[in-house]
């Protein structure tokens, strides 16, 4: 019977690491800092596309960013502006706003590039 279970990452520490010859807290630190990295690039929307060997590449939903960016934008119109707790929320709020917007202007400015770069090859 084939067990579909899959593995918990922390067993291939030992592996890696006798594969390798190092010590497995090197490869753990390392998986660690690795995927913390990855991560943040995720969640930091800078980049329109993350590519990562063997696992692919991760490209951000359009449909998804201006939902996200009306949510926002919903969320800051109620926003009391006045009490500084409502002030501190409405400036966090406000600068995910802009990193939304700006990736979405990215993200539209490359489908742009692409079809000129077509329509000029065909």
């Amino acid at each position: 019977m084939l067990n579909l279970n899959p593995k918990k990452y922390k067993t291939f520490y030992d592996e890696i690491a006798e594969e390798a010859e190092v010590h497995k807290d090197l490869v753990a630190d390392f998986i660690s800092f690795f995927y913390g990295r990855v991560r943040k690039n995720l969640s930091s929307l800078t980049n329109p596309k993350i590519g990562l060997p063997g696992l692919g590449t991760f490209v951000i939903r359009t449909n998804k960013l201006k939902k996200a960016i009306k949510r926002n934008k919903d969320i800051l119109g109620n926003l009391e502006k006045m009490t500084y707790d409502g002030y501190e929320k409405h400036t966090a709020v406000k600068e995910k706003l802009k990193e939304m917007e700006d990736l979405l202007n990215a993200v539209e400015e490359n489908i742009k590039n692409k079809k000129e770069f077509k329509n000029e090859n065909k």
